[in-house]
């Protein structure tokens, strides 16, 4: 891309971004499938409690309450109740950088929502492991990512704000030309989902990123090397190749003591 043709793109972007697109739903999304079953009101209710705590800087009393909450709802056979347990003790772990006791929640919890196939969670979980990744393990955040919007197909919204993070941390890499592809799908699905919020948010870095390959900080073409992102996405078989990619990385964090990588 010429460095002149590259700066007008920029500042349209830019332009854009700041005074926020608004564009029109497209067709109706494909349906991302139902919801699994619910947590019990009690279970949910002490869910409820335990994030106040973290809300109010007490982590380790919310990771404590999370856990003991998941031993109640799997004694009681509330399924739902303990993947939240589980998935909400991650966040919580993840505060104090314990990544892989962290880790080892997400997992549990994806495994409960594989078990009833529950597309909207199982997005939700594989987007916070890639949020995870970012702060612990950071080569695993493009196959979780990944994972997530495998999962948010239909879902524009949540598609795009997996797509938008998958995006940043190909940029966080070296991978230019795979982050303009990451972002480029997020930036569809924004539109799709009428998101002025998340559309600002992807220009923007649309516009830093070509602003950077315009002045030739980037001097290599990582897809001769490496396949487009679409390749991940084609179908669930590809869902459950990653899954058996990442799940052999399980070994990096099995002490509690696990420190964070630096990023």
């Amino acid at each position: 891309m010429r460095y002149a043709a590259a700066m007008r793109v920029t500042l349209w972007c830019l332009t854009v971004a700041a005074a926020g697109c608004q564009c029109s739903k497209s067709e109706a999304a494909f349906d991302a499938g139902p919801s699994g079953p619910v947590p019990t009101a009690a279970i949910q209710a002490g869910v409820d409690a335990a994030l106040a705590k973290r809300q109010q800087g007490d982590s380790l009393a919310a990771s404590t309450l999370l856990l003991e909450l998941a031993a109640k709802a799997r004694a009681a056979n509330d399924v739902a109740g303990e993947a939240l347990a589980l998935h909400r003790a991650g966040d919580t772990l993840l505060d104090r950088h314990e990544c892989g006791p962290s880790r080892k929640r997400y997992l549990e919890a994806l495994a409960l929502h594989r078990q009833g196939n529950d597309r909207i969670k199982l997005g939700l979980v594989a987007n916070d492991l890639g949020l995870w990744s970012k702060h612990c393990q950071l080569e695993e955040a493009v196959g979780w990512f990944s994972l997530a919007m495998s999962y948010r197909r239909g879902d524009d919204g949540a598609f795009g704000v997996s797509a938008n993070n998958l995006g940043a941390v190909f940029w966080n890499i070296n991978r230019p030309e795979e982050a303009n592809l990451a972002y480029q799908e997020a930036l569809v699905a924004a539109e799709r989902a009428s998101d002025p919020v998340l559309q600002r948010k992807v220009l923007a870095n649309l516009a830093l990123l070509w602003v950077l390959i315009a002045e030739g900080h980037y001097d290599f073409d990582p897809l001769a090397e490496n396949a487009p992102i679409d390749a991940l996405l084609e179908s669930d078989a590809g869902v459950d190749d990653l899954l058996r990619a990442l799940d052999a990385r399980t070994s990096r964090f099995d002490h509690d003591d696990t420190e964070p990588r630096p990023i």
